[in-house]
């Protein structure tokens, strides 16, 4: 049963779907890994060596097999080489930084951290960390007027039936219900009242994304999260609320506290760090941007970008959502640097990129607020 396992089974179970579900999802957008592609890579740095076409496939070949070798080998040179690729992988474009995969590969660099010698608990501690800052952050981050504007609109379209005050009653609950959560794990007497609300959340969301037909990409980690809660969560049993945070304290709690705790703090607090990796799941907030084209660049854009042309009020634009959708399967990266690079690339087809005017960035959230 995954209900009664050692804290070593728990372990590696954990390590092991955390690795299907990025397998899962490598399969199920390809390209994303891939540089040779329409969509162009986002890079962090200008003087980082992007790999093309055959080395890019060689890289995402070799990306995927030692994972699925980890999974029945379990060594752990294996486990800091996957690390370190995908560290590499995240930087030649961002758009791999995606919450699953994030979520993912934190969770096996908070196992590796950790020497095989360790005591297990000090590595499932580690773990836990990851859990509980997954949900109390993305509650945490949920309390913004652009979340409860899109919540409301949307369980407005679907559930319209029910009284207005309840839908906006729980809509404003919505945040704090989703950290409760987090907190519920820390305590003996709650924590499977937690594990419940989460299956609930989870599963709920699952069919919500079948029902509506979209949003598939997200799946995996959904189950992904699932399993792991109830393996880790269901018999565990602790003396106190802050052992997962103070107990067994050396430089590698300290390095995934830093992670889980500080820069999603810092994140909350003054902007630094990126949002999605502060664990901003859904929040609305995210700076998703839709680019206005004049007509001379409308022009020049190569003819697969042509596809994506939209018009409004006689003006033509790109959603990036939408764009990136295509070609990568997933969301783009939500951040002014990111978007910045894009516009770069777009703006480089234009006789004379400097020209003013030549695209407009709006943010498809902060206009929705407004």
């Amino acid at each position: 049963m995954i209900t009664n396992l050692t804290d070593k089974q728990k372990i590696n179970w954990v390590r092991i779907l955390a690795i299907l579900a990025v397998l899962i999802m490598m399969v199920y957008a390809p390209k994303l890994w891939l540089t040779t592609k329409v969509f162009p890579v986002i890079p962090l740095f200008d003087w980082l060596p992007i790999p093309s076409y055959p080395f890019d496939y060689i890289l995402a070949g070799l990306f995927f097999a030692i994972q699925i070798v980890y999974i029945f080998q379990n060594k752990r040179w294996q486990g800091l080489t996957i690390l370190t690729l995908y560290l590499f992988l995240a930087l030649v474009d961002q758009n791999r930084l995606q919450p699953y995969f994030y979520q993912s590969f934190l969770t096996i660099l908070a196992i590796e951290i950790f020497n095989r010698k360790a005591n297990p608990r000090k590595i499932l501690y580690a773990i836990i960390l990851i859990f509980f800052a997954t949900y109390f952050w993305s509650g945490i981050q949920k309390l913004n007027e652009a979340f409860y504007i899109q919540w409301l609109s949307a369980i407005n379209k679907h559930f319209s039936f029910l009284p207005q005050w309840f839908l906006v009653a729980f809509t404003y609950a919505v945040p704090w219900l989703e950290a409760l959560m987090g907190v519920l794990l820390l305590f003996n007497k709650t924590r499977k009242f937690g594990v419940v609300f989460i299956l609930l959340m989870h599963s709920t969301i699952t069919f919500l994304l079948f029902y509506l037909g979209y949003g598939y990409n997200v799946v995996p980690w959904n189950i992904q999260n699932i399993l792991s809660v109830i393996i880790i969560f269901w018999t565990l049993k602790t003396s106190n609320a802050f052992e997962f945070f103070l107990q067994y304290f050396n430089t590698q709690k300290l390095a995934i506290l830093v992670f889980t705790m500080m820069l999603p703090l810092a994140n909350n607090l003054t902007g630094f760090y990126d949002n999605l990796l502060s664990f901003h799941f859904f929040t609305a907030d995210l700076k998703y941007y839709i680019v206005y084209l004049d007509d001379e660049l409308e022009e020049n854009l190569p003819e697969h970008i042509h596809s994506f042309y939209r018009t409004f009020e006689g003006k033509t634009y790109i959603n990036v959502i939408e764009w990136s959708k295509e070609d990568n399967k997933v969301l783009f990266y939500p951040e002014d640097r990111a978007i910045e690079y894009l516009d770069t690339y777009l703006r480089s087809y234009a006789k004379n990129p400097a020209k003013e005017g030549l695209t407009q960035l709006v943010n498809y959230n902060q206009v929705i607020k407004e």
